[in-house]
C-alpha cells in the first residue's frame, strides 16, 4: 500500500512538473513574441525620430542653399538665414575655383572670430569637401572632426552645387550643432512625448551627446544611425523598466528554481521509474523462483504422504511397528506441509495489507515451548540436537500466540534446513539485560554463516543468501520476511549476527508488560 501511494505521488509530481514546464514554455514563447514586437515598435519609432530630425535640418538647409545667389550681399545672406529658418553658424559662397566670392560670407560669430574661422575654412575644410563631384541642385553634407586651434572639434557642413547662366558656384553652410543638441533633441526626445521610452545619442566615439545613461532600462535597446546629417552619431532607444531591477532578478531566480525543480522532479521520476521497472523485473524473477521452490516444497511432503498412505492402505506393512512408523512419517510431513501452507497464506495476507493480529497477554515461555515441541520430530529427523534455555518467571507480553509460534518455527526450520552441517541448534529466552522491559529470544546454529553484506537483505521477501543459492537446497524465501513482519507487528526488533564459517544467531527482542 505504501509503495502504491508513493508511486501515485511520484506520478502526480511528474505530471505537475510537466504542466509547470509546459506553462513556462508557453510563457517564454509569449514573452519572446512580445519582446520581438516591442523591439520592432522601438526600431520603427527610432527610425521615425531620426528621419524627422534629419528632414527638418535637410529641408531648411536645402531651402537656404537654393536661394543664395552668385553675387550675394551680406545683408541678403543674413535675411535669407532668418527667413529659411536654417540653424546655421556660417554661410559661404564659392566660385568655380573654390574661391570666396565678394560678400560671400556671413557668420553669427563675433567679427574677429568669424574672420579667423573663414580663413581656416578656406584653407582646411574646403579641400576636404567633395564640391566638384556634387550633382547640381542636390544637397550634400560632410560631418567630421577637424583640427582647429590645436584641438579636434566636430563640424557639420551642408553644401550644394549651383549654376547661374554659364557660371558655376557653390554654397556651403556650417550647421549649428549646439542647436541640434540643445533644442531639436530635447524637442523630439522629451519624456512627455513618449513616456514609455528613454533616448540617448552617442557620437562616433561612443561618447554621450544627449540623454542620460540607461540605468532604469529594462534591457531592450535598439540603435539607429544618423545618415543625412551627423554621420557616425547613433540614436539609442530603450524601454523604461516597469519594475525594479531587484524584482526582475527575484522573478528570474524564482523561475530558475521552479524550472530547475520541475526538471529535477521529471529526472527523478524517470530514475525512479527505471528503478521500479528493474525492481519489478527482479521481483518477477524472484516470484518465479518462489513458485518453483514452493511447488517443490509442496510436492515433496505430498509425495511422501501419498507413498506411505498407499503402503498403509494396501496393507504392505510387515508389522504393527512398521505401520506406526509410516503413520508417524505421514503425520510429520503433514505438519511440515501445513506449516508451509500457513507461511504462504500469512505472507499473502501481508502482501494484500490484511495481516491482522489478536494480541493477548501471554506467557512468552509457553509459546516458545510449544514451538520447540512442534520442532522436535523434524530436528530428530535431521539428526540434529536442539538445546533450549528459557528463563523462568518471565512477565507476560502482549502476543498473538499463533503468529509468534510461526515466527519461532521459521527460525528453527531455517537452522534445520541451512545449518544441518553444524548438527546443533540452541534456543534461549531471557530478559534483556540492557533493557529490563524487553525479552530476547535467540536461535543459534553452527552452520556456514551469512556474509555481513547480506544481513539486511535476507529479511527481504524472496531473497535467499548467495551461499544457499549455490546449493541444491530449496526454500520459499519468505520465512524471514514473515518473521520480520510478525516481530514488527509486536513492536519488536529482529536482527542477525553471523560471519562466514561461524554460524548464525537470530535475535528477536519483544516488549513485556512488567518492567520490574
Amino acid at each position: 500500500m505504501r509503495r502504491l501511494l508513493l508511486v501515485n505521488a511520484l506520478i502526480f509530481a511528474v505530471l505537475a512538473a510537466a504542466v509547470a514546464l509546459a506553462y513556462y514554455g508557453y510563457s517564454y514563447t509569449s514573452e519572446v513574441s512580445s519582446r520581438d514586437r516591442e523591439l520592432e515598435l522601438m526600431h520603427d519609432l527610432a527610425i521615425e525620430k531620426v528621419l524627422n530630425i534629419e528632414s527638418l535640418i535637410g529641408d531648411a538647409d536645402s531651402k537656404l542653399l537654393r536661394e543664395v545667389s552668385i553675387e550675394p550681399k551680406s545683408e541678403q545672406l543674413g535675411e535669407l538665414v532668418k527667413t529659411t529658418g536654417a540653424a546655421v553658424v556660417s554661410v559661404f559662397v564659392l566660385d568655380d575655383q573654390l574661391r570666396l566670392v565678394p560678400n560671400g560670407n556671413v557668420s553669427s560669430r563675433p567679427q574677429k572670430d568669424g574672420v579667423e574661422f573663414r580663413d581656416w575654412f578656406i584653407a582646411h575644410a574646403v579641400p576636404h569637401l567633395p564640391l566638384a563631384d556634387q550633382p547640381v541642385g542636390v544637397r550634400g553634407h560632410r560631418h567630421a572632426q577637424w583640427e582647429r586651434n590645436g584641438a579636434f572639434k566636430p563640424f557639420l557642413f551642408s553644401f550644394m552645387k549651383r549654376v547661374s547662366g554659364d557660371r558655376t558656384f557653390y554654397v556651403v553652410v556650417e550647421d549649428d550643432l549646439s542647436h541640434l543638441t540643445l533644442r531639436l533633441f530635447p524637442q523630439f526626445f522629451a519624456v512627455s512625448t513618449s513616456p514609455r521610452f528613454i533616448y540617448q545619442v552617442l557620437d562616433e566615439s561612443g561618447a554621450l551627446v544627449y540623454g542620460a545613461p540607461f540605468e532604469d532600462a529594462s534591457g531592450l535597446v535598439v540603435e539607429v544611425p544618423f545618415a543625412e546629417t551627423v554621420d557616425g552619431w547613433v540614436l539609442r532607444v530603450a524601454e523604461k523598466d516597469a519594475g525594479s531591477q531587484a524584482a526582475i532578478e527575484r522573478k528570474h531566480l524564482i523561475d530558475s528554481l521552479l524550472i530547475g525543480g520541475a526538471v529535477g522532479i521529471i529526472l527523478l521520476g524517470l530514475v525512479a521509474l527505471g528503478l521500479a521497472i528493474r525492481r519489478e523485473r527482479r521481483l518477477n524473477d524472484l516470484k518465479s523462483e518462489f513458485i518453483s521452490n514452493v511447488s517443490h516444497e509442496l510436492k515433496t511432503p505430498l509425495s511422501i504422504i501419498s507413498m506411505f498412505g498407499e503402503l498403509l492402505a494396501t496393507g504392505r506393512t510387515k508389522s504393527s511397528e512398521q505401520a506406526h512408523e509410516y503413520s508417524e512419517i505421514i503425520w510429520r510431513e503433514s505438519l511440515r506441509l501445513g506449516r508451509l501452507i500457513d507461511n504462504v497464506l500469512d505472507f499473502a495476507k501481508i502482501e494484500r495489507g490484511m495481516g491482522a493480529y489478536e494480541f493477548v497477554e501471554t506467557d512468552v515461555g509457553e509459546v516458545v515451548d510449544r514451538a520447540l515441541e512442534l520442532s522436535q520430530r523434524r530436528v530428530a529427523a535431521a539428526e540434529m540436537t536442539l538445546e533450549a534455555e528459557i528463563e523462568p518467571d518471565l512477565p507476560a507480553a502482549p502476543l498473538d500466540a499463533n503468529a509468534f509460534t510461526l515466527a519461532v518455527l521459521n527460525l528453527i526450520d531455517n537452522a534445520i534446513k541451512y545449518a544441518a552441517d553444524g548438527k546443533r541448534i540452541q534456543v534461549t529466552l531471557t530478559r534483556d539485560p540492557a533493557a529490563k522491559h524487553r525479552v530476547v529470544l535467540a536461535v543459534r546454529d553452527w552452520g556456514q554463516g551469512i556474509d555481513p553484506e547480506e544481513h539486511e537483505r535476507i529479511f527481504e521477501r524472496f531473497y535467499r543468501a548467495k551461499t544457499i543459492r549455490l546449493k541444491p537446497i530449496r526454500g520459499s524465501g519468505i520465512g524471514l520476511a514473515l518473521v520480520r513482519h510478525i516481530v514488527h507487528a509486536h513492536h519488536g526488533d529482529v536482527s542477525v549476527e553471523s560471519a562466514p564459517g561461524q554460524g548464525s544467531t537470530f535475535r528477536i527482542s519483544l516488549p513485556i508488560s512488567d518492567t520490574t
